[in-house]
């Protein structure tokens, strides 16, 4: 069945079916690529996937990171990976070769980042956010910072983190009281503590960059005092070789359900008094310049929950064709057979298939939208351009907290189908589980998430950035309509969109303190709304393709065939066994129902 990670077929259907990911060859920015160096790109990653970084990640789990005097080591087993993602320039992909990069799509580089989180969540996130704080030095940093710290971040020379977190401050982020003050050679002596910091301190790189979030003595409380500031564990000469240890320290680390493999780490900055940093962007604007470094992150962590449970799922479906239980009458008499064939255990797998393809899909297109806007030309492309910004701002939370949540249920379900077996470290799916979780916890709590949509996503532009993802919903539907196997399908969907809007319009004329309050206790089942008619939209958009693709090269016994209609009856059941029960999420905004507001915290 091929690699139990990610059904790659799925993601090239997605890729030059689907999203006709070739068509970027044809810019400037992407002209010196082409189908065969994206399937070189993504087949060397799988091999790397497999052979190198899923063979140490149960290892890993077990022996997991550990703490001594200040100094963190992580699984032994990780080193020679890690390596190998150092070797193979996979920090930069997509960025530009003047970085050091392939100058590849971003949409090519998340397929690849699939592999390596599904193999490995723990490893993988070390290499995850060293990109992140490579990327926001190349955004913001002066020439000098590019020169001393974003290139070995982007070599993976160096590992980085991103440092907001602080006991009364976590998505709190403007109660931050890590201070900042200003020297006489323009530097600034950091003082402070950050907790929960990935990869904080560890032996995978010579020398670890912290992206710190903090507050120059003098300036304003709240996010808009804050400032950013690169502050590496170990000072840079002049001549690019590391000089002073720098006075950051590493007080422990989080012993976790799970990712052991991670070091998740509480630091301490300036105890001696000279841990030095420099400012990263404008004074003042630290929040501005962090966030820019979150967002990627969050896209990012959506990925890690489906890849955690594109895992579990084709774990499951490999044990299910497998193992046998039950007996059945056939020719041949009483005989066992596999449990795929149990009704209760083939719609597991189904739930599990259509929200792994689903998810894979939207997270997927929203990463094309980047692309996209990077081949926009700024004159004349200027309104392309914002409409796929606007997407990606719209789906950004979606595909976070939607593309967790889900990633874990898969795992849960992926537990549920190995029986007692799954809930034994014998086999991985309970460690995916395990992994999967924090998804949902970290860069943004899901809750925050759905306020970000509900709150701030829903009135951008007035409300014309999520029309116009609805307007290409429509576009879908359209041609679907014309498909008669398709056809009430997307007059399901077309009326759950219409509700959608009109929920949409209720949500937005609610002006009253007491009704925002309301309104944000319905902040989750908006964003499922959304996340379950993304899915539809995806899978509807998918089983139009795929039909068309089954009546040009139709051939009963070709794996080509069997796949689309395995997609188009993935479609129909997702579109109408699964979606319909989104009606009831929709009467329950409708209702307004005022109970919430009634509860108070004695009544708890």
């Amino acid at each position: 069945m091929g690699n139990k990670l990610c059904d790659l077929k799925d993601a090239r259907f997605i890729l030059y079916e689907q999203l006709n990911v070739e068509e970027l060859c044809k810019s400037e920015r992407y002209g010196d690529h082409s189908l065969e160096t994206f399937e070189m790109t993504i087949n060397a990653a799988e091999k790397v996937a497999v052979n190198d970084f899923a063979p140490a990640n149960n290892p890993g789990d077990i022996q997991g990171c550990t703490w001594n005097n200040g100094k963190v080591k992580v699984p032994d087993v990780y080193h020679k990976p890690f390596q190998k993602l150092c070797d193979g320039g996979w920090f930069c992909v997509h960025e530009s070769y003047d970085v050091g990069g392939q100058n590849l799509p971003h949409v090519i580089d998340y397929v690849c980042k699939q592999l390596f989180f599904a193999a490995n969540h723990s490893l993988t996130g070390y290499y995850g956010l060293t990109h992140s704080a490579a990327k926001v030095i190349e955004v913001f940093g002066t020439e000098e910072q590019k020169k001393k710290y974003m290139l070995p971040l982007y070599a993976g020379t160096y590992g980085g983190t991103m440092c907001l977190t602080e006991s009364q401050a976590g998505s709190d982020v403007g109660a931050v009281k890590t201070k900042a003050r200003k020297n006489e050679d323009g530097t600034y002596s950091i003082s402070g503590g950050k907790i929960f910091i990935t990869g904080g301190e560890s032996n995978l790189t010579e020398n670890i960059i912290h992206i710190v979030l903090a507050r120059i003595e003098g300036d304003p409380e709240g996010t808009k005092g804050l400032s950013c500031f690169v502050v590496p564990k170990i000072r840079i000469n002049n001549d690019g070789s590391l000089g002073a240890v720098n006075d950051v320290s590493c007080v422990g680390i989080e012993h976790k359900m799970g990712m052991k493999g991670s070091a998740t780490s509480v630091l301490a900055f300036g105890e001696n008094g000279n841990c030095i940093g420099e400012l990263l962007g404008q004074e003042r604007n630290g929040i501005v310049t962090m966030f820019n470094m979150m967002n990627e992150q969050r896209l990012l962590v959506g990925l890690q929950g489906l890849a955690q449970g594109s895992t579990a799922y084709l774990h499951a479906l490999n044990y299910a064709r497998e193992r046998k239980q039950g007996l059945r009458l056939s020719k041949k008499g009483l005989g066992q057979e596999p449990i795929i064939v149990h009704s209760d255990v083939k719609t597991n797998l189904l739930w599990m298939k259509c929200y792994t393809e689903g998810m894979r899909a939207l997270i997927l297109y929203t990463i094309y939208c980047m692309d996209k806007m990077v081949v926009c030309k700024d004159d004349a492309d200027a309104e392309e351009k914002r409409k796929y910004s606007d997407i990606i701002e719209v789906l950004t939370p979606i595909c976070k907290a939607y593309g967790s949540d889900k990633g874990f249920e898969v795992c849960v379900k992926a537990i549920q189908v190995h029986g007692g077996y799954g809930y034994c470290s014998e086999y991985l799916v309970e460690q995916f589980a395990r992994d999967s979780k924090i998804t949902s916890i970290y860069e943004g709590t899901n809750g925050i998430q759905s306020l970000d949509l509900i709150g701030r996503k829903l009135n951008l532009k007035k409300g014309d950035a999520y029309k116009a993802i609805i307007t290409q919903v429509y576009e879908t539907i359209q041609e679907a309509l014309e498909v008669a196997e398709l056809a009430p399908y997307a007059k399901e969907l077309s009326m759950y969109l219409s509700t959608l809007e009109e929920v949409s319009d209720q949500i937005k004329t609610l002006k009253s303190q007491e009704d925002l309050l309301l309104t944000y206790s319905w902040a989750q089942t908006y964003l499922e709304i959304w996340g379950d008619l993304m899915v539809g939209w995806m899978f509807l958009w998918q089983s139009v393709i795929a039909s068309k693709k089954m009546r040009e090269t139709f051939k009963e016994d070709h794996s080509d065939t069997v796949f689309y209609i395995g997609k188009i009856v993935t479609a129909k059941y997702y579109l109408g066994t699964i979606l319909p029960a989104v009606t009831g999420k929709f009467q329950a905004i409708k209702k307004s129902d005022r109970a919430f507001l009634e509860m108070k915290e004695e009544y708890f």
